[in-house]
């Protein structure tokens, strides 16, 4: 055998070994159940839309094609969104669909969906700026509708989003049930863009690690850590919040495939 071969063979049995280790130890990298999603995060070429998930996705590209209906909920029974407001709600569609970091708040009552996700402040305000002047009849999207033979239909007139909520804060922690938090505190929240992808994947490296390193407060490790609008996010704490929820998390094993709306 050549050199060559000898260290790929040897570097096949290493990897070997660290994926049994963490099957072992329940702490591999997996998507959310059902709904969809792959049953671990895999590279992927084009998700179009939710493209910034491409590198390690928990969707396949035939998932992301028409993301106009969310998980058997429509959008626009009040007419169609502005470009703005649909945008808001495709990120969100894409964290859910693909993002392999949504798996680390499983909701304990529904397994295909995820529980008190933290959006940041921030983002809740700019999607209730986006969406205020256009229109919906569910407050919250997972309990309000009317279901007939054509899907989710309106139980009650159409509203503007800023009539329906009152702020950033209501929109985020109401739509869609007790799906998501709005967080103050911009550390240790998402974003929903490039940057919670680069979170991504610096926690898909800790499937490997069996312990959660101390901050690096060095110039250096500060730089490499995730950053706030208002500067460095020293020590990374919601990857080392990630890092704990992943040691704790149960994996449900019902086949909950085609169970209807994720959130």
């Amino acid at each position: 055998m050549s050199s060559g071969g000898g260290t790929v063979w040897i570097m096949g049995i290493a990897w070997a070994l660290v994926v049994s280790w963490t099957s072992a130890t329940g702490m591999e990298v997996r998507c959310l159940p059902g709904g969809k999603h792959k049953a671990s995060p895999s590279p992927e070429g084009q998700l179009g839309i939710c493209q910034i998930y491409a590198e390690n996705a928990c969707c396949s590209p035939e998932v992301t094609q028409d993301l106009s209906k969310a998980n058997d909920i429509y959008w626009n029974r009040c007419g169609s969104l502005s470009s703005r407001c649909e945008g808001y709600l495709q990120q969100l569609e894409c964290f859910y669909r693909c993002s392999p970091i949504a798996a680390q708040w499983p909701h304990p009552q529904r397994p295909t969906a995820v529980l008190a996700v933290p959006l940041c402040q921030s983002f809740c305000d700019q999607w209730y700026d986006a969406c205020k002047e256009d229109l919906t009849c569910a407050r919250n999207w997972l309990t309000d509708w009317h279901w007939g033979p054509e899907g989710n239909n309106c139980s009650q007139d159409c509203l503007s989003y800023g009539q329906m909520y009152k702020d950033g804060k209501e929109l985020c922690e109401t739509i869609w049930d007790d799906s998501f938090v709005a967080s103050t505190d911009p550390c240790e929240c998402l974003t929903l863009t490039t940057s919670d992808s680069a979170l991504s994947a610096s926690y898909l490296r800790l499937e490997d690690s069996d312990s959660i390193e101390e901050p690096d407060t060095t110039k250096e490790g500060i730089e490499r850590g995730r950053t706030s609008p208002g500067g460095p996010c020293p020590g990374n704490p919601l990857l080392r919040r990630l890092r704990r929820n992943m040691q704790k998390r149960s994996v449900f094993m019902e086949d909950v495939e085609g169970s209807g709306s994720g959130f």
